[in-house]
C-alpha cells in the first residue's frame, strides 16, 4: 500500500500520511460522481447552493484549524494563510450569492409570439486538479463553480498536502449527498489514472508543461478543458511613478507566499531615469523581511514547499550569478542555518535574457530588475515571455497607462496596484498560461453547457 507522506518544510517533520489511490479507486470514485450527476442537477441551483453554504460554514467555523494545516503543510505564514481563508470564504460566498443570476434562463429575443432562451446546464463529472501553493483556495477556484452548476467532481489536490485535501473532503462529504465530491490522492500518475477514466471535462490549475499532456488528453477524449497554467508576470515601473508606492505594490506581489503565486510579479522592468531608486528601494523592502517558520505569528516570509522547490531555486539563481547577475541582497539557501526550504529574500541586477530567473517561471522569493529607456522598449520586455497570466503597471499617466495595458499580453492587468483579483473578474491567461477563465459570470458559462431553447409562447 503506497502512501503519500506529508512534510513540514520548516522543519522537515512528518505530520502525516495518506493512502494513495488505486486504478480501481479511481475508478470507484469516477463512477460514484456518475451516478449522482443526474439527482445534483435536478435538485437545481438554490438547493445546491444551500447545501454548499453548510459546508462552507463549517469551513469557516474550522477557519484556524485550516490555516494552521495550510501554515505547517506548505509553508504559507500563518498570517497570511488566516487571511487567504478569509479571502477564499469571499469568494465562496459570492458565487453563492450570484449563482441563480448567471445559471438562470437568459432571454436573447422575444415578440407576441416566441421567447428565445439560452439556458446554462450542467456539463456532468468534472475531474478538477489543482496545486499545493494555496491549498484551499485553489479547492474553491478550481471546483467550486462548477459544483453549484451541477456538476459533481473527482478532485485531485496536491501530493504536498495531503492532509489539506483530507479536510477538504471531510467537511464537504459531511454536508453533501455521496458521490458529489470525490477525491482522490496520489501524484500526476493518479492525475493521469483519473482524466483518462469515463469524465466530461477537465480543470486544471499547475504548470504549463502537465496542463498541455491534459489538453492532449481532452482533445483525444473531445471533451472540455480549462487550464489556468504558469506565468512569468511583468511589473513596468515609469519614470513617472510614484516610486514609494510602486516598490511596495512590487515588493508585496513579489512575496506573498514566499514569491509561490502563479500571477504573481516574477520580472521587473525599471525605467532608467529611477533604476537605481528602485533598486535600493526594492532591496531594502527584501531585506527587511523576517523569514521563519510558517507558524510562527511573527514570520512574514515562510519556506518553501519543499527541498525539490529549494534546490531548484538555487539552481535558477546560480545560473545568474555564473553569467555575470548581480545579486544586490540575499541569494542564499538558508536551509542548514534554519532547518528547512528557506531561501533568503533576492533581489538581482544585471540580468540578460537568456538567463533562467528571466525566461523560466520562477516559485521563490527572487526578483530580476532590468532597465528600459521607451515605452516600446518596456512593452517589448515584458511581453518577451512564453506566458501571459498577469502584469504590472506603475505609472501616473492615464493615456499611457491604457496604452500599454492594451500592449501587453496578459490575461489581466494592474495599473498602481488595483488588484484585479476579484471574485466578479475572470482570471486567466494568454499564450503558455493557459486558456478559459475562473470566477464572475465567465466562470459559470465555463463549467456549463449553453444551450438554445426557442419556442412558441
Amino acid at each position: 500500500m503506497q502512501t503519500l507522506k506529508s512534510i513540514n518544510p520548516s522543519t522537515y517533520e512528518l505530520l502525516g500520511e495518506v493512502v494513495v489511490s488505486t486504478k480501481e479507486k479511481v475508478s470507484q470514485k469516477v463512477a460514484l460522481a456518475q451516478q449522482m450527476r443526474k439527482e445534483w442537477r435536478e435538485l437545481g441551483v438554490a438547493k445546491r447552493v444551500e447545501m454548499l453554504r453548510k459546508a462552507f460554514g463549517e469551513f469557516l467555523e474550522r477557519k484556524k484549524e485550516l490555516a494552521l494545516l495550510e501554515s505547517r503543510e506548505m509553508g504559507m505564514p500563518l498570517s497570511e494563510a488566516l487571511i487567504d481563508v478569509d479571502g477564499t470564504m469571499d469568494y465562496a460566498n459570492w458565487y453563492f450569492d450570484n449563482a441563480e443570476k448567471y445559471l438562470s434562463p437568459e432571454t436573447t429575443f422575444e415578440n407576441d409570439t416566441e421567447i428565445h432562451q439560452v439556458f446554462y446546464e450542467p456539463i456532468g463529472v468534472a475531474a478538477v486538479i489543482v496545486p499545493w501553493n494555496f491549498p484551499f483556495a485553489n479547492f474553491v477556484w478550481g471546483g467550486l463553480q462548477s459544483l453549484v452548476a451541477g456538476n459533481t467532481l473527482v478532485f485531485k489536490h496536491s501530493e504536498e498536502c495531503p492532509l489539506s485535501g483530507k479536510f477538504i473532503e471531510y467537511v464537504l462529504n459531511h454536508h453533501l449527498p455521496t458521490g458529489v465530491f470525490n477525491e482522490v490522492y496520489g501524484n500526476g500518475e493518479v492525475g493521469k489514472l483519473l482524466v483518462n477514466d469515463n469524465i466530461n471535462m477537465i480543470a486544471f490549475t499547475g504548470s504549463t508543461k502537465t496542463g498541455k499532456y491534459l489538453y492532449e488528453t481532452a482533445g483525444r477524449k473531445f471533451i472540455k478543458a480549462v487550464m489556468e497554467l504558469g506565468g512569468s508576470a511583468p511589473g513596468i515601473i515609469f519614470s513617472d511613478a510614484d516610486l514609494d508606492q510602486a516598490t511596495s505594490g512590487v515588493c508585496e506581489q513579489r512575496l506573498l507566499n514566499a514569491g509561490q503565486c502563479c500571477d504573481g510579479l516574477k520580472r521587473l522592468i525599471v525605467g532608467e531615469e529611477v533604476f537605481d531608486e528602485v533598486v535600493k528601494k526594492v532591496t531594502k523592502i527584501f531585506s527587511s523581511k523576517k523569514i521563519g517558520k510558517a507558524d510562527d505569528k511573527e514570520t512574514q516570509i515562510g519556506p518553501l514547499v519543499a527541498k525539490r522547490q529549494l534546490d531548484l531555486l538555487l539552481e535558477q539563481v546560480k545560473d545568474a550569478f555564473v553569467q555575470g547577475a548581480k545579486i544586490e541582497t540575499g541569494g542564499h539557501s538558508l536551509e542548514k542555518k534554519l532547518g528547512g526550504a528557506f531561501f533568503e529574500p533576492t533581489v538581482i541586477t544585471g540580468v540578460t535574457k537568456d538567463m533562467r530567473i528571466w525566461n523560466e517561471e520562477v516559485f521563490g522569493p527572487v526578483l530580476p530588475i532590468v532597465k528600459f529607456n521607451t515605452e516600446e522598449e518596456a512593452v517589448a520586455l515584458a511581453n518577451g515571455t512564453a506566458y501571459g497570466l498577469g502584469s504590472y503597471v506603475f505609472t501616473k499617466d492615464k493615456e499611457k497607462a491604457t496604452r500599454v495595458s492594451s500592449a501587453l499580453e496578459a490575461g489581466m492587468v494592474s495599473v498602481n496596484g488595483v488588484n484585479y483579483i476579484m471574485p466578479f473578474n475572470p482570471f486567466g491567461g494568454y499564450k503558455n498560461s493557459g486558456f478559459g477563465r475562473e470566477h464572475g459570470k465567465y466562470g459559470f458559462a465555463e463549467v456549463t453547457q449553453i444551450k438554445i431553447v426557442a419556442k412558441n409562447k
